[in-house]
């Protein structure tokens, strides 16, 4: 839904590569954003299990 939205609105603006790149840009920060937050979740549960002898 929201890539629809996104390239239609490329579309509609004239300068969709311009904005293409740089929704590409955001989508990337956001991928990696995510990918450090789950890092650091399996980090957490990882230091709570041993920490209880759960390994």
């Amino acid at each position: 839904m929201a890539s629809r939205y996104l390239k239609r609105w490329c579309l509609a603006s004239g300068a969709g590569a311009h904005t293409g790149g740089i929704a590409a840009g955001f989508l990337l920060k956001c991928m990696q954003k995510v990918d450090q937050v789950g890092q650091f979740l399996g980090n957490v549960g990882a230091g709570f299990r041993s920490g209880y002898g759960l390994n």
